[in-house]
């Protein structure tokens, strides 16, 4: 640099660059999404069916849907959320998640349950049927 002048518009530019990328990343500051939970989108009418299948086939026996204890986790603020599996893995509850705890439930057992799940949902339940059940979890927002 040939003087200071120089050093201070280069030092301006960079911080002047910085403010710019950081201004509009995209990431939101304060009030919003946290690493907690994930934005999910819920088709009612599937919601609807899912509920009608929850009851007719006895996931309601072990899941509660009030955010109540039962020997399943609780449906109730469950999409979206962190998920502490017993292999010490943590996941968000999305779409491909709920669709794995019913297909193959003792694939990602939650900290604090025993895999106590029916195993042959993937064989008694169409692939639409446990598409509007994963509807259904999602409408049971916290």
């Amino acid at each position: 640099m040939r003087n200071w002048a120089e050093g201070v518009f280069a030092l301006v530019v960079i911080v002047g660059l910085g403010a710019a990328l950081f201004m509009f990343s995209g990431e939101t500051l304060g009030e919003g999404t946290t690493d907690a939970t994930a934005p999910m989108t819920v088709d009612p009418d599937a919601a609807v069916r899912g509920e009608i299948i929850a009851g007719s086939t006895g996931c309601l026996a072990c899941h509660t849907t009030d955010g109540a204890p039962g020997s399943g986790p609780t449906w109730r603020g469950v999409a979206g959320s962190s998920r502490p599996l017993q292999s010490g893995e943590v996941v968000i509850a999305d779409d491909v998640y709920l669709t794995n705890s019913i297909l193959d439930p003792g694939s990602q057992v939650v900290v604090g349950f025993d895999n106590i799940m029916p195993p042959d949902f993937a064989d008694s339940l169409t692939e639409g049927e446990v598409g509007d059940l994963v509807e259904y979890i999602k409408s049971l927002t916290g």
